[in-house]
C-alpha cells in the first residue's frame, strides 16, 4: 500500500507516491513512521530493479500506540495536513484482496 497525493519537499521536489518504510514503536512513549516519498509510482517500481530514483524520507512522530499497525499508520498519515485528501495505492491488484490481520484473526476464530 502507499498514498497517492502530490507534496512539495523542502528542496522544491514534487512527490506524488509515498509509500511507509518503516513504523517503530518507543513503548510507553511514541510511534514514528518513516515515509519514503517518490516523483511516482513508476519511479517506486524502478527502485527495486536497481535504479536510484529520487527519494525524500521523511518521519513522523506520533502519540503512542501499542496496537498501531502498517495499515492505521497509513490512517494516521491522512490526518495530518499534507497528506489530506490522500488516496490509498494498492501496489499490486492482489493486494486488495489480501484479508486484514482482524480478518485473519476472524477466520482462525471460527
Amino acid at each position: 500500500m502507499a498514498l497517492n497525493k502530490a507534496i512539495l519537499q523542502e528542496d522544491g521536489v514534487t512527490t506524488n507516491y509515498h509509500r511507509i518504510l518503516f513504523l517503530q514503536t518507543t513503548v510507553n512513549r511514541q510511534n514514528s513512521i518513516a515515509v519514503l516519498s517518490y516523483v511516482s509510482e513508476e519511479a517506486r517500481r524502478n527502485s527495486t530493479n536497481g535504479a536510484r530514483p529520487y527519494a525524500a524520507a521523511v518521519t513522523y512522530e506520533c502519540p503512542y500506540d501499542e496496537n498501531m499497525t502498517i495499515e492505521s499508520a497509513y490512517d494516521y498519515l491522512k490526518t495530518l495536513p499534507e497528506f489530506e485528501g490522500a488516496e490509498d495505492v494498492y501496489e499490486n491488484s492482489s493486494e486488495e484482496d489480501v484479508p486484514t490481520e482482524e480478518e485473519q484473526i476472524t477466520d482462525i476464530q471460527e
